[in-house]
């Protein structure tokens, strides 16, 4: 899937990182993002999208960015989005958190967002996308 390895790319090097080693974006359903969620984040609760950075890792793997199809599928509906468009939006969020962003208050979650705006319509190369949901 080089369009998943090119939103990647396009969002590390607009946020000017250096760093080496491997970043893995991971399809899953709900079940398996809930479990992670429930062990690594005390969230019982499936989630559209969970980002670890591995930076210390022996393996040499950078990142990994878990995404839920299922949630993904959905949300592009709720929102009035292609399937794509989501799912790029959400590997672009998993991104951006490893990058250092949060958005863990409205402040926050507003510049996130603006940020994927930003990605997204530099990655579709078109006018900017229409999104349904709040900051």
């Amino acid at each position: 899937m080089n369009w998943v390895r090119r939103i990647g790319k396009a969002v590390l090097r607009g946020e000017g990182w250096k760093g080496g080693g491997i970043l893995s974006i991971v399809l899953v359903d709900d079940s398996a993002i809930q479990e992670l969620n429930s062990r690594f984040l005390q969230k019982d609760v499936a989630t559209d999208v969970i980002a670890f950075p591995l930076e210390d890792e022996e393996e040499g793997v950078w990142g990994e960015v878990y995404i839920s199809g299922e949630r993904a599928k959905e949300q592009s509906s709720e929102y009035g989005v292609s399937f794509e468009e989501e799912l790029a939006r959400l590997i672009v969020h998993g991104v951006l958190h490893l990058v250092g962003y949060e958005d863990g208050n409205r402040s926050s979650r507003k510049r996130m967002r603006e940020k994927e705006d930003y990605y997204l319509t530099r990655i579709f190369s078109e006018s900017k996308p229409i999104d349904k949901r709040g900051a």
